[in-house]
């Protein structure tokens, strides 16, 4: 019972990285900030078995390189190829067990292991779900910022998705103009990643495409910028941009 009274604040704290608890912790705990916050934006309960075990055995330096492997394959498990949480979960308590008996001491043997390895979608197959991947983009827009600002970041723009607006090139409720220059499918691509980029402010709304293209070609926007490249915008473009998205992807959330 002692031991679950210690891990409490940790536990509070882990499943809510602004708690003021960090600030008493050493500083380099500062640096797994941005993988839990990730992880708890996506509501994804099953690392923090793992990461409670590890926070008592680890060393800092070893616990943020264990969440951000963790991290990563929460994007690829669990966010993009919408796979088993309760295999996840069975195959998670394994790994919990070995940190805690001394067998995984460092976060690489657990990355090596054979457990880790089970659950880790390949690139291929990450690559495949991400292409057609679409998300509500209404109800969970604020995930989708965070997604579309991680693939800014790995592209060199450091940009905070809390800061960000989603930007719908295609409109989400089109107007006639859109219709007939969008053609087929149009209707198809309002919640489909390769459809959005991020903008700092929501003012083009149903602007068209070429007015559109003017804005992102000013904007420090990784994503934005890339559009600009296109002549028109319809579903077969949608499909390139996404494609290109998920080459950036497989490299953003990547562990080596």
């Amino acid at each position: 019972l002692k031991s679950l009274i210690d891990s409490a604040p940790i536990y509070a704290s882990l499943i809510n990285p602004n708690d003021a608890w960090w600030a008493e912790q050493n500083v380099i705990y500062k640096n797994a900030m941005h993988y839990l916050s990730g992880i708890r934006l996506f509501n994804i309960k099953q690392p923090l078995t793992i990461l409670l075990t590890a926070f008592n055995k680890y060393t800092p330096e070893e616990f943020v390189k264990l969440a951000h492997y963790l991290y990563v394959l929460s994007i690829r498990y669990n966010v993009i190829c919408h796979s088993s949480p309760s295999e996840q979960e069975s195959v998670y308590n394994q790994i919990s067990i070995k940190i805690s008996n001394g067998e995984y001491k460092r976060a690489s043997h657990v990355k090596n292991g054979e457990e880790f390895k089970k659950l880790y979608p390949d690139d291929n197959t990450f690559f495949n779900a991400f292409e057609f991947h679409r998300m509500p983009s209404r109800q969970t827009a604020k995930k989708i910022r965070f997604l579309l600002a991680e693939i800014e970041r790995f592209l060199g723009n450091n940009c905070d998705y809390e800061k960000t607006t989603l930007e719908h090139i295609c409109p989400f409720n089109p107007e006639k103009e859109w219709i007939d220059s969008f053609g087929e499918g149009v209707n198809d691509v309002k919640d489909r990643l390769g459809n959005m980029i991020l903008m700092d402010k929501d003012n083009l709304r149903r602007s068209s495409f070429d007015v559109k293209k003017k804005e992102y070609e000013k904007s420090n926007y990784k994503l934005a910028v890339k559009i600009v490249e296109y002549d028109s915008w319809s579903l077969e473009k949608v499909n390139d941009f996404q494609k290109w998205m998920s080459k950036q992807a497989v490299n953003t959330w990547k562990v080596n």
